[in-house]
């Protein structure tokens, strides 16, 4: 399917895009609010600066996709594969991305305020000054993630993985980390739940 049939069966009030081979399709700064694209390969597509707010990305291939600056204010992502996708600065505000792969994901000042990522995987993902205020990252496997300078106030991580993580001064005032494994973790300078600064 091409750009201008989704476009025009948009407009027309089609939401339903579901399982559909969408690979490299370029769709940057379109407005797709509620779509559904689940279960839809999205790999290496270019949807830089497009609004899906809302919308349904449920077990969705976004492998190396650029969704830079995008907007999926509460997305249902869920089990959705971002194995090395491009959501720089994007708004990830309440999404749910729980039990997605996000493995190598660059998510730096993206914005995941409230935004569930529980049993996710994002090992060595990229989420350097990210906002994960109030996130939900219990069980999440954070393995040799980078999170410097991180805010991460009141965000649960109980039982997360950060073996190995970066939170270089990261803000963890608030945070929940019951039975979280920080072994090798560097946390130089990093606001701690307590309120004191790691040395």
């Amino acid at each position: 399917m091409k750009k201008e049939d989704i476009l025009r069966r948009y407009q027309c009030g089609e939401r339903n895009f579901r399982q559909i081979d969408l690979s490299r399709v370029v769709l940057c700064r379109e407005n797709l609010p509620q779509i559904d694209f689940s279960q839809t390969i999205l790999t290496q597509a270019n949807l830089q600066s497009i609004n899906l707010t809302q919308a349904l990305l449920i077990e969705a291939d976004l492998t190396e996709a650029c969704l830079e600056k995008a907007i999926l204010f509460q997305a249902s992502m869920q089990l959705s594969n971002l194995s090395q996708a491009v959501l720089s600065q994007a708004d990830l505000r309440e999404v749910n991305l729980s039990e997605a792969l996000l493995y190598q994901a660059s998510l730096r000042k993206s914005q995941l305020y409230k935004a569930n990522l529980s049993q996710s995987i994002l090992q060595r993902a990229f989420m350097r000054e990210a906002n994960l205020n109030d996130a939900i990252l219990s069980e999440a496997n954070l393995q040799q993630a980078n999170l410097m300078n991180a805010e991460l106030i009141g965000a649960d991580l109980s039982g997360a993985n950060l073996e190995g993580a970066f939170l270089l001064e990261a803000n963890l005032t608030g945070a929940n980390l019951e039975g979280a494994n920080l072994n090798r973790a560097v946390l130089t300078g990093a606001i701690m739940p307590d309120g004191s600064i790691y040395k």
